[in-house]
């Protein structure tokens, strides 16, 4: 596995400039005298094929390692040098596997940076890629003009999982025409939006036909006041240390937090607001067996957070380690938010509940006869507590922030 320190390039929005930030990012570390590799982690995209002059699939595998093409001074790799022009589609697993072979895989070699150039939005491949990396800097956010809002939203959602932002650099910001400036695609943001949110801005590149004609060249590599910002992200980058603790245990400890919170929450205004016995005469469940209730990811395999629960003296407690609970609930982060909330509508125009979480597979039930004794059970106490509003006014401030 390569120890170089990573510096990933993101957007919210495709077709901002991530390539050619990159490429730029990348040669210009190397022309400070660091050794650099460029991960090309858009699998499913042929960016850097357009931007360089690549010979046709030359990306050699060896054992179960690949070994990076050396290009100019820089190490690549990209799917491009695998499979040549031809498209490339794979199922989210697969792309999470290939991106940790990639990294972990791969004969990078003795290099002090990996400069990566990242999917647009933040998916679970922006997860994984800052997973993977003992080393991880932070993230350069590529804006332009036309994109605001994703720009809003991709910092946020970068600050609230606690990934260092680098600095902002607004591509395409402007068009100039003799003495006049023409905004194409809008006013520029990017100053405001950095000053807003505390956060550097590395300056604005202009749509510029001096850039069309280097990038039709394939030699994309800016110069002088065009390579400005690019300079002056470098001078950031050059001077950073490695964050601790990881973004994945940081990732893992906020979720958790917020999801026991909620819940924690979630059971008092249970047991304040719920006729809990009048839901066990319903289902005729006498209580005393341990229901396990687990907040899952999206790929439904893996908890976020684990609570067993008992009725007890007709009150709903949280009961620590038994040895086998009685019943199971698997239930994906987002459906429990949705059906308490009552804030999704589905294609037919009903709202979102806990049968629609049941339906599609974002909830399921284990146990003996799970389906009319305690799972059945705690479905219809959640059911009840989605439509109680005094209930629903206590926890929505949590599970919003969920």
């Amino acid at each position: 596995m390569t120890k170089a320190y990573a510096v990933l390039v993101a957007s919210g929005k495709g077709g901002t400039g991530k390539t050619l930030l990159s490429l730029n990012l990348a040669y210009t570390l190397k022309n400070r005298g660091k050794r650099v590799g460029l991960l090309d982690s858009d699998f499913s995209s042929k960016s850097l094929w357009d931007f360089l002059t690549l010979p046709e699939e030359p990306m050699s595998v060896s054992g179960e390692r690949f070994h990076p093409v050396e290009f100019d001074g820089l190490k690549l790799f990209s799917m491009n040098l695998l499979v040549g022009s031809r498209a490339v589609s794979m199922e989210g697993p697969q792309y999470s596997e290939l991106l940790r072979d990639a990294v972990q895989a791969s004969e990078w070699g003795e290099i002090d940076y990996m400069v990566v150039d990242a999917p647009p939005g933040f998916s679970d491949i922006f997860k994984r890629t800052v997973e993977v990396f003992p080393n991880f800097l932070g993230s350069m956010v590529i804006s332009q003009p036309a994109h605001a809002t994703d720009l809003r939203s991709a910092i946020t959602l970068l600050k609230d999982l606690e990934v260092r932002i680098i600095g902002l650099i607004e591509n395409m910001s402007f068009f100039q025409v003799g003495e006049e400036t023409v905004d194409i695609f809008g006013r520029s943001v990017v100053d405001e939006v950095g000053k807003e949110f505390g956060v550097d801005v590395f300056g604005k590149i202009p749509l510029s036909m001096e850039v069309r004609r280097l990038v039709e060249a394939k030699t994309p590599f800016l110069t002088g006041d065009l390579a400005a910002p690019v300079e002056r992200a470098a001078d950031k980058i050059l001077t950073l240390e490695p964050e601790t603790p990881g973004f994945l245990a940081r990732f893992k400890e906020w979720v958790k937090e917020k999801v026991d919170r909620a819940l924690t929450s979630t059971i008092l205004a249970i047991n304040d607001e719920i006729d809990i016995a009048g839901v066990q005469d319903q289902f005729a469940y006498p209580g005393g067996s341990v229901i396990e209730l687990n907040i899952m990811k999206e790929d439904m395999r893996t908890p976020i957070s684990t609570w067993r629960f008992m009725v007890h003296e007709k009150k709903l407690m949280a009961v620590e380690n038994p040895a086998i609970p009685d019943y199971r609930i698997d239930i994906w982060i987002d459906a429990i938010k949705w059906a308490l909330l009552r804030n999704r509508t589905l294609a037919d125009g009903s709202v979102y509940d806990f049968e629609s979480a049941l339906r599609l597979g974002q909830m399921r039930l284990w146990g003996d006869m799970s389906m009319a004794r305690g799972a059945r059970f705690m479905r219809e106490v959640l059911q009840r507590l989605s439509q109680n509003e005094k209930a629903i006014g206590r926890v929505k401030p949590l599970l919003e922030a969920l």
